[in-house]
């Protein structure tokens, strides 16, 4: 059954819709779908609301604060969002058709599989021509930090947007007008620009390779490394001639067979992206400053005393992982999945320990649940919008 709301709306009716939502998400007596199709909702708050799956379609929300609200598949076709607050909120897969999101905060959101594309508005009663279509606006939004993995975004107008430290793995752009759009630091894995307006964005400390832009607008874009704030350890040179994926498996086979086989792996400065998912690798002692390890599947792998200095783990699975002692001084962990994962001290007996080691790394907007960080290094750790 549903409810359905007048237009406009006050916040304490707004409220009741929203109670009565969330308590037929519970299958608990009295809940009733919120259907705020239409509504006007301009300045209100929803801060926290469990929406999922609610009707918003061409509802006016400008303004509004949605700050950790939780919209999964909740269907916004059509709505105005402009100048609203949706830092943190969950968008998975949600029908973002023809909003309007001009000016709006969405840090740190998650909005993974969404639908950004253009709406088909419905046609007038007895109309013979086709119907008009509306297309999605984020011109001047901040998305930094959001996560954007698989989402729908082509045709979308995001002049001026900014991207940087967003996850795009396959996210698609296609005839986007991105001019001037900033996407410094953000992760590119199999993401679509195709024919996209990419005049005077930003590209700089993105995988350009990994990023599809044939038939782009490219005049003006800006690429290339930025200068590395943090003061880490310089390379020597790499005279091993065994591969990446070999270093690995010798590495293992030295830890787990205590010594007897296989050799020491030195993975400095090494792009080991290519190598297979390391899931409950015996990587002991491993030591790899500076290297590329971003989205790779590292789930419950033996991490201790490893020496991960400046290392790039953006987006990596490290649920469950033994880090204990690791030297993480400078990494970014961006995006990083660490839930579960043992940060604590490694113990060499004798009450000697050695603690993780987190100073300067970054963690923005990584999932630190059921982590412990009590006993860890942690001055100038970076933790903005990390989930705890």
């Amino acid at each position: 059954m549903s409810q359905t709301a007048p237009s406009p709306i006050d916040q304490s009716a707004l409220d009741r819709i929203c109670d009565a939502h969330r308590r037929l998400l519970e299958g608990k007596d009295g809940g009733h779908l919120a259907n705020l199709a239409g509504a006007d909702l301009s300045g209100l708050s929803l801060t926290e609301r469990d929406l999922r799956d609610a009707n918003l379609s061409e509802a006016r929300l400008d303004a509004c604060d949605l700050t950790d609200a939780d919209l999964r598949g909740a269907r916004l076709s059509g709505a105005s969002l402009t100048g609203a607050t949706l830092v943190r909120c969950q968008l998975d897969g949600a029908d973002l058709r023809g909003c309007d999101l001009t000016d709006a905060d969405m840090s740190a959101a998650r909005c993974a599989g969404a639908d950004f594309r253009e709406y088909a508005l419905p046609a007038p009663s007895g109309s013979r021509g086709s119907a008009a279509s509306k297309i999605t606006r984020l011109d001047k939004a901040s998305l930094a930090g959001s996560v954007l993995d698989r989402a729908r975004l082509a045709g979308v107008s995001a002049r001026g947007a900014r991207f940087d430290e967003t996850s795009l793995s396959a996210a698609r752009f296609n005839r986007a007008d991105l001019e001037g759009a900033v996407f410094v630091n953000a992760i590119f894995s199999g993401t679509g620009f195709g024919s996209a307006n990419l005049t005077d964005a930003d590209f700089r400390n993105c995988d350009e390779q990994a990023a599809d832009i044939t038939m782009a607008t490219t005049k003006g874009l800006l690429t290339g490394i930025l200068p590395d704030e943090t003061d880490l350890p310089a390379l020597g040179p790499d005279t091993d001639p065994r591969t990446p994926q070999q270093r690995l498996d010798d590495h293992a086979k030295r830890v787990r067979t205590g010594g007897k086989e296989g050799k020491p792996a030195r993975l400095d400065g090494l792009d080991l992206r290519g190598v297979e998912p390391l899931t409950g690798a015996a990587l002991t002692a491993l030591q790899a400053v500076r290297a590329n390890f971003a989205g790779l599947n590292m789930r419950e792998a033996e991490l201790q005393g490893a020496r991960l200095t400046g290392a790039d783990l953006r987006r990596c699975d490290l649920r469950g992982a033994d880090l204990r002692g690791a030297d993480l001084t400078g990494a970014n962990l961006a995006h990083a999945d660490l839930r579960g994962a043992i940060l604590g001290p490694l113990s060499l007996g004798a009450d000697r320990q050695i603690p993780v080691n987190l100073a300067g790394a970054r963690l923005r907007y990584a999932d630190l649940r059921d982590c412990d960080l009590s006993t860890a290094r942690t001055d100038g750790l970076d933790t903005e919008h990390a989930r705890r």
